[in-house]
């Protein structure tokens, strides 16, 4: 019966097409438009110097443009990324760009991790004890992930469209023998980093959750959430951190297990598609959100931290996507085989 369910839910348009791919693209458009917006603003500007100045890749747009000069050159690169992106729903060669302008920008935070100072709480033991900024940079393993992917699809498509017309641009023939030479083309490479990241990322926030400081941290998400307000009321304070650690942990094991079986990385990104609904849908509830000098859509205050949530959201469905045609697939041939065992059994 529930095999029969997967396959007819496999072959479903939802499913079939490409609803995943275009979420995750518009998810990263929607960053880039609003994370280059800000850095407009003198608040924005003010908020980076902790990043830029301890970014290995990044440290010397201070000295080069200054602390604005270095804001607003962040923005236009943002924001060339984000129409690149989102041409690239039409132009395969314009999301090749995009994507690899986005690759760039997450190997530039996410580097920054291991130099940026009180990143990890002393009372709780320090690392993997995440602190300070570094939870807010710690989801750009996410978004690179996603930007490989958007790359990836971007480059093999382009390929097959040149199959259909006889040519293929030179850089992109270069660009993805180069790729073909890393084996960054490899079936499956990309469905398993965005399985990886969103471990990593359920790792490290599920273990925050259970110390003093993380379950203070908590307050204003819980507090305004629309789905999880109750657990005050129900733990307390420290319980409310708590059962969202211990909830986090479990889909971290569902979606870890989920590399040899499928049915348990199922349940896994079902988990995770709900954590990242519940946590985007904080947005609107929260106060403060938008700077009130710049107005809307300036984020600042809690904002900027669970947008990136909308990536991890995109990502999240695109694994339920493809852990139910995995096991749907599965099942089909477990189905086609078995008639030919029992034939062979009863013949003998």
């Amino acid at each position: 019966m529930m095999n029969r369910h997967l396959q007819a839910l496999a072959k479903s348009d939802l499913f079939r097409g490409n609803l995943d791919y275009h979420l995750i693209r518009a998810s990263m458009v929607i960053v880039f438009l609003l994370f280059g917006y800000q850095k407009w603003f003198e608040y924005e500007a003010q908020v980076l110097v902790p990043y830029i100045s301890n970014g290995p890749l990044i440290s010397w747009l201070y000295p080069a443009f200054g602390i604005r000069g270095g804001s607003w050159s962040l923005g236009v690169m943002e924001w060339l990324i984000c129409s690149l992106l989102f041409w690239g729903f039409w132009n395969r060669q314009a999301g090749i760009l995009g994507a690899l302008g986005s690759c760039a920008t997450y190997v530039a935070t996410v580097t920054i991790i291991p130099f940026m100072p009180g990143g990890w709480d002393e009372v709780a033991g320090g690392f993997p004890a995440m602190t300070g900024n570094v939870p807010f940079l710690m989801k750009d393993v996410v978004l690179l992930a996603a930007s490989f992917y958007l790359l990836k699809q971007d480059v093999v498509g382009a390929i097959q469209s040149s199959d259909c017309t006889g040519t293929i641009r030179y850089p992109i023939k270069r660009l993805a023998g180069a790729m073909a030479a890393l084996g960054l083309l490899r079936a499956d490479l990309e469905y398993h980093l965005l399985r990886a990241a969103m471990v990593i990322i359920f790792a490290f926030f599920g273990y925050t959750k259970w110390h003093q400081y993380a379950a203070q941290a908590m307050i204003p998400f819980i507090s305004n959430s629309p789905f999880i307000f109750w657990l005050y009321p129900a733990f307390g304070l420290r319980g409310g951190a708590r059962f969202l650690g211990a909830s986090e942990w479990t889909i971290l094991a569902l979606l870890y297990a989920g590399f040899w079986d499928k049915r348990f990385g199922l349940l896994g990104a079902i988990g995770s598609t709900a954590t990242f609904i519940t946590t985007f849908t904080i947005i609107p509830f929260l106060p403060n959100k938008w700077d009130p000098a710049a107005g809307f859509p300036a984020m600042a205050g809690l904002v900027p931290f669970l947008m990136k949530d909308l990536v991890l959201l995109a990502v999240s469905i695109y694994l339920v996507k493809q852990d139910v045609i995995r096991l749907a697939l599965s099942s089909r041939d477990a189905e086609m085989v078995r008639p030919r065992v029992e034939g062979i059994t009863a013949a003998v």
